[in-house]
């Protein structure tokens, strides 16, 4: 029998609030940001004036005295008023662990209103296909595809993008933990930036390219926002509309990361990726190539996915799988602007993302030669 894990899956859907309903989720995401400020001003002036620190429970604790003075927006709900503590708990372990690991701390700093999008709800309802939120109301759902009927939600996220509304359903979902049979092919995948993704069999996928093909409209709103005066209605407009452009974008990216990650795990039972340092090849000279490609959203799309599905998953070394020739393994040089693979001694000659590919694909069945089935058949 297979065994069955508890995980946690978010499904977000578009909400058309009406206008009473958009000032009143406005009001409490405002009282949110005022509670968030006046709790990180209490922790630094106890940490400051008598090195003391705050725990969460003790701020739940004087919540309970601004709700009774009848402080922030009516009916606004005590899970609401609490996220924003929460969110300032979390928010210093992360401060510390980046202390820990040498990084760049970034220590805890006040919010804007302006920025302050979101808010969750522990406490809520869906009625008659609306969501229903407390001091908000019956708010209607675009139901672009139904949640699991197994899932049980716990959260309700509230997010405010470009304008538009968002609500985010944190679910638990169970999983079964056994592996798909034998049977399905395995396969090799190279990330590059002319192409998206070059599979072992030799396909070559191209990628979404979403940020190349709006550069010239983001050219001609930048160019309007930066002519309208600061702190008028029109610029606010331009503002609005350069971040739906790059919502947009973003959208892309997520949506080609889905579609072809869902093909992937369908088709193949084992899929070897390289172990790529991608923060780090960002802040390289192919910065912009490899920020456009979106490969972080996609890998993490590709081991959940992959997880979900039963599909085996394995991440190996990057270093020389371009330079090693994947016919009989001699190291043959290349530049980056070598787009071919010649062999010296065996003759190979095949595209160079092609012969990383298969040397990917035979590293991840080196590492499963142990437990990979004898029967699979290797693509």
């Amino acid at each position: 029998m297979p065994d069955y894990a508890l995980v946690r899956r978010t499904y977000r859907y578009r909400i058309y609030p009406t206008v009473r309903q958009r000032l009143a989720l406005e009001a409490q995401l405002d009282f949110a940001c005022q509670l968030y400020n006046a709790a990180l001003e209490q922790r630094r002036y106890a940490w400051r004036g008598r090195h003391r620190s705050v725990s969460l429970y003790a701020q739940f604790r004087e919540l309970t005295e601004v709700r009774a003075a009848n402080m922030g927006p009516t009916e606004m709900s005590c899970s609401a008023m609490r996220d924003p503590l929460r969110r300032l708990d979390r928010a210093f372990p992360a401060f510390y662990r980046r202390v820990e690991a040498g990084t760049k701390p970034g220590y805890p700093r006040f919010r804007s209103a302006r920025r302050y999008d979101s808010l969750t709800w522990s406490g809520f309802g869906v009625r008659a296909s609306r969501l229903v939120l407390q001091g908000i109301g019956h708010v209607k759902v675009k139901w672009h595809r139904p949640l699991p009927p197994s899932a049980t939600i716990r959260t309700a996220t509230v997010r405010r993008v470009a304008g538009r509304w968002y609500t985010s359903f944190s679910l638990t979902v169970s999983r079964s933990s056994q592996v798909r049979p034998a049977g399905k092919p395995a396969v090799g995948l190279d990330l590059g930036v002319l192409h998206f993704a070059t599979l072992s069999t030799g396909e070559q996928i191209p990628g979404p390219r979403a940020y190349r093909a709006a550069r010239r409209r983001l050219r001609v709103v930048q160019r309007r926002l930066c002519r309208r005066q600061k702190g008028s209605h029109r610029r606010e407009k331009a503002r609005l509309l350069l971040a739906r452009r790059h919502e947009r974008i973003c959208n892309l990216r997520h949506d080609h990361a889905h579609k072809l990650t869902r093909r992937l795990v369908s088709a193949f039972g084992l899929i070897v990726v390289e172990d790529l340092n991608v923060r780090g090849l960002a802040a390289g000279s192919l910065a912009k190539q490899v920020t456009d490609q979106g490969w972080a959203a996609f890998l993490t799309v590709l081991e959940y996915k992959a997880a979900e599905a039963g599909t085996r998953l394995i991440r190996v070394p990057p270093g020389g799988t371009s330079q090693t020739c994947s016919g009989c393994g001699v190291v043959v040089p290349k530049l980056l602007s070598d787009r071919i693979h010649r062999c010296p001694d065996c003759g190979l000659v095949t595209d160079r993302d092609t012969n990383a590919a298969r040397n990917i694909l035979r590293l991840g069945l080196s590492r499963q030669a142990s437990t990979w089935p004898m029967g699979a058949c290797v693509a």
